[in-house]
């Protein structure tokens, strides 16, 4: 282990917020189903996912996503952003300044060099991790002695054998193997008692089944009034389905048989399966997944109420509607240039198209990218001043890096600046956003972590693998008449007849489909394809006034007023991508390396553990 951390309990506002049971009794916590769903809550309250913003504490949730640390706003030192799609081709580079990992100049240590006081949670990442994992180990280790109702009491079980397979799981796909703990470490003064060596990939992932396989035989059905929001059978089914994808995928490439493409397949179907009885589906308008609360699309979902459970999200509204924060997840052209047309067709970026580059797109474009002059009001203070967003600029200079300088415009005023945010062209997160917030900081849409579209997804692309192309073409079918495009000759656009075709238009399918959602870098990871990053910047839009052209009117229709611009692609990163091959796995920060010298270092990282056996 990387040292003996003790159990965490949230004090944030979140819905399942409870107080430490320190004054609790072994006798009185195992004696009372009350109390020991209390103690549960602290660990899903600590490790639930919740909106993935990126200044790295969204409402409280410190390790709520999926990557190896946050990037905070010290833009200059970030390493893989923290959920957001800074860290991916999503979004571009705010303030020209690269993501070290994408430079290919990150070092599993370089973490050390900085002041960690300030750095705080990233130090901590397995360290916290590791204190849920206890948490879970704890209850695991009493429940069946616990003398209170057995229904209860496999309730509690199989959701503490979930989150000790999701803890788990969040090490081990971004570093291999790890130390499998699964019984409570007592104190001891002497930490070499309790220091333990890094186990097999294959072993920590046959654990994690095993835990998610007990977790679906005794986790209910589905829950109501208060619990809604808790670890359910089908939420078990569809995160087993998703480790199974992961780890079949050509950066395990099945891990020895461990998790093959046929195992993925049988565990995907088994979940749509379950979920289509319980009546879960698509939901018919994609942008409103985010607005319509507990819709039969959110398989595990994180539930916020304001007062009692929010969050805040300054960095998701431009500056002039958050006062705190902005250009955390700023569309990159490459995602905006992504989305189909309304007939299935892609779209051809191309100076002539561009100014109308917000015509006719499928559905998911419009509930994702703010674009200049968008005719949507997504915060109340835009509905009080009777405006929209306008990210065009006056005054601009274009750099001989490619960037550009310029001056925000008068209808919504911003900053000055090199590769600032503001000055891409392009805001994201409407389907996100809480509209009805008075103040961004108190946000309560609730998170929808697995969507039964991931499912089926992820059932189609192992389907594809098994050479079952007619299966995998109808998931990206239903997924395209959700989204509003037409069917045409019964293809929704999608013209791939090979494996080989049927596979590139699933990664392209996901791209838009799950933007901003915290899935891009991992999709990218088990696909090995560091080749859509490296070599090559990502770009904006940089939209400005024609010279003698007037400005629009706060509300105008942008269909009539966008050939009073022009339209100039933009670099915003400091140099090309340079990513490694390395990445695909961190190494361990050489802190945990000091504090456990049992531990090894992976084999790309100068080390002798293969994290893929």
């Amino acid at each position: 282990m990387l040292g003996l951390v003790p159990a965490i309990f949230g004090s944030c506002t979140k819905i399942l917020d409870r107080q430490p049971l320190s004054s609790v009794t072994s006798d009185q916590l195992w004696g009372s189903s009350k109390a020991a769903t209390a103690y549960l809550d602290g660990v899903q309250n600590d490790i639930m996912p919740c909106w993935p913003y990126g200044m790295g504490n969204p409402g409280g949730c410190s390790r709520v996503y999926n990557n190896w640390f946050w990037d905070g706003w010290v833009k200059n030192w970030q390493y893989v952003n923290f959920g957001t799609g800074n860290g991916t081709d999503e979004a571009i580079s705010p303030h020209r300044y690269s993501d070290k990992v994408l430079l290919g100049t990150a070092t599993y240590d370089w973490l050390e060099n900085y002041d960690n006081a300030a750095l705080g949670v990233k130090l901590n990442w397995a360290v916290n991790t590791y204190a849920d994992i206890r948490g879970c180990n704890n209850i695991l280790a009493n429940i069946d002695k616990a003398t209170f109702d057995p229904v209860a009491k496999n309730n509690i079980k199989g959701q503490a054998l979930f989150w000790r397979a999701w803890a788990y799981n969040k090490l081990v796909k971004d570093v291999g193997g790890v130390p499998l703990i699964l019984t409570p470490q007592d104190a001891v003064s002497d930490l070499t008692q309790i220091q333990m060596p890094r186990n097999k990939t294959s072993e920590c992932v046959t654990q994690i089944l095993k835990d998610l396989d007990d977790a679906i035989a005794v986790l209910p059905d589905s829950w109501s009034g208060a619990d809604l929001g808790r670890i359910d059978k089908g939420a078990a089914m569809a995160f087993k389905g998703r480790v199974l994808l992961f780890f079949a995928s050509p950066l395990f490439n099945s891990l020895g048989g461990i998790a093959t493409w046929q195992k993925a397949y049988d565990a995907n179907l088994a979940a749509k399966t379950f979920l289509d009885g319980h009546g879960k589906g698509l939901y018919p308008v994609y942008g409103d997944i985010w607005n319509v609360e507990l819709n039969k699309e959110q398989i595990m979902f994180r539930r916020f109420t304001y007062p009692d459970a929010y969050y805040a999200a300054p960095g998701s509204a431009p500056l002039r509607y958050s006062a705190d924060d902005w250009d955390n997840d700023m569309p990159s052209l490459e995602l905006v240039n992504a989305y189909p047309m309304k007939d299935g067709s892609k779209f051809v970026p191309s100076a002539a198209t561009y100014p109308t580059l917000f015509q006719n797109r499928d559905d998911r474009f419009y509930a994702t990218i703010q674009y200049n002059g968008a005719p949507v009001q997504f915060t109340p203070k835009m509905v009080t001043n009777k405006e929209y967003y306008w990210s065009y600029l006056v005054n601009a200079t274009f750099t001989a890096e490619g960037g550009v300088l310029g001056t925000f415009n008068k209808l919504t005023p911003g900053w000055v600046g090199e590769g600032m945010g503001e000055l891409n062209g392009f805001f994201a997160k409407i389907k996100g956003v809480d509209r009805d917030a008075a103040v961004v900081e108190q946000s309560d849409v609730d998170w929808p972590e697995i969507r039964y579209a991931e499912v089926i997804m992820n059932l189609g692309e192992a389907a594809n693998e098994l050479g079952k192309s007619s299966e995998a073409l109808q998931v990206l079918y239903d997924i395209r008449k959700r989204a509003g495009i037409a069917a045409g000759t019964g293809n929704y656009g999608i013209t791939a007849s090979s494996q080989v075709d049927i596979r590139t238009a699933y990664q392209d399918e996901r791209f838009v489909e799950f933007a901003f959602e915290g899935k891009r870098w991992d999709d990218i990871r088990r696909w090995k394809r560091f080749d859509l990053l490296r070599g090559k910047q990502r770009h904006g839009l940089a939209i400005t006034l024609k010279a003698g052209q007037t400005d629009p009117a706060p509300m105008d229709d942008i269909n009539t007023v966008y050939n009073r611009f022009d339209y100039k692609v933009i670099t915003t990163d400091k140099a090309d991508l340079s990513i490694p091959d390395k990445m695909y796995l961190y190494g361990l920060p050489y802190s945990f390396l000091s504090r456990n010298p049992k531990l090894v270092q992976s084999k790309d990282w100068g080390g002798a553990f293969d994290p893929f056996q």
